[in-house]
């Protein structure tokens, strides 16, 4: 049972029980890691994402995501009533609205002159 009170000559007992207790916590939670045979998936790496993901990774309200879908300005497609997005499109059709900077611009303008 732990005593509720801790006195000033407990605190480095105390402290040294703390520590023993997060080392085995960081213990564990290694070798939970080393074991689980798949690995912990997170949005980044996720080739299926929802309109939540969507959202957060290109920093608009998910009204907005949806908002998009509905005039088909981003590609999505639906399964079972559910809107789903592959990263890969998403990614590509970010790139596709890429605008060119004035250096590029110039430089291309220097070349169609010379031909």
């Amino acid at each position: 049972m732990i005593n509720d009170r801790i006195t000033l000559e407990d605190v480095p007992y105390e402290v040294q029980q703390l520590r023993q207790d997060v080392a085995e916590i960081r213990n564990y939670l290694r070798n939970q890691a080393a074991t689980t045979s798949e690995p912990i998936r997170t949005v980044s790496d996720k080739e299926l994402l929802t309109v939540k993901d969507v959202s957060q990774m290109l920093n608009l309200s998910k009204g907005a995501i949806y908002n998009m879908t509905s005039a088909q300005r981003i590609p999505f497609f639906k399964n079972g009533g559910r809107v789903y997005f592959d990263r890969k499109a998403i990614n590509e059709w970010v790139r596709n609205d890429r605008r060119k900077t004035i250096k590029q611009l110039q430089e291309e303008a220097e070349k169609e002159h010379r031909k």
